[in-house]
């Protein structure tokens, strides 16, 4: 039984004040929540959303009037998950805009539909779904991972909705 450890401890760097976050569905509710605690922590934000403009303006005026937010570098993305075109052109724009890698991926936009029964489901629905929930996801990890291996630091957050634990497409029913 070998009981060395071989490898040296690494000293962990979790600071993140001056990152850059990307965070999608950022027009409300928890993508808004996550703005919100990450702004007050110093990060810079690429905030997206689909059909919500106004929501996400609403919150970058929210965020640049707080203290100590004025130098925050904040931007507002449009972006349909369910398109591969929309999806894998969002890391690079942002990127682009911000002049840096992204730091910091919250992976928060999500769909669904309450459809009771499996046999009601479209398939387009369907595809949909897994389109934003599972395959966008993908796509903005391949889109962030290499900036945050040459920059050797990044952290990715997944969110999902408590429906994952049940059946169906959104979750049990009764």
């Amino acid at each position: 039984m070998h009981t060395t450890n071989e490898y040296p401890p690494v000293e962990v760097d979790n600071e993140i004040k001056g990152r850059l976050a990307l965070i999608t569905g950022a027009s409300g509710g928890i993508g808004a929540a996550c703005a919100r605690q990450l702004a007050a922590q110093g990060v810079h934000l690429a905030l997206t959303y689909s059909s919500n403009l106004k929501s996400c303006q609403r919150l970058v005026d929210e965020l640049k009037s707080q203290p100590g937010n004025a130098d925050l570098e904040i931007t507002i993305h449009k972006a349909d998950l369910s398109s591969i075109e929309e999806t894998t052109a969002l890391c690079p724009d942002v990127v682009k805009q911000h002049e840096r890698a992204i730091d910091i991926l919250v992976s928060n936009a999500g769909y669904g539909v309450r459809i009771q029964n499996v046999w009601e489901i479209p398939l387009e629905e369907f595809e949909h779904t897994i389109n934003v929930n599972l395959r966008a996801t993908f796509l903005l990890v391949k889109g962030v991972v290499e900036g945050m291996r040459d920059q050797r630091w990044g952290r990715m957050i997944f969110i999902s909705s408590i429906a994952a634990y049940g059946a169906g497409i959104n979750g049990c029913r009764e």
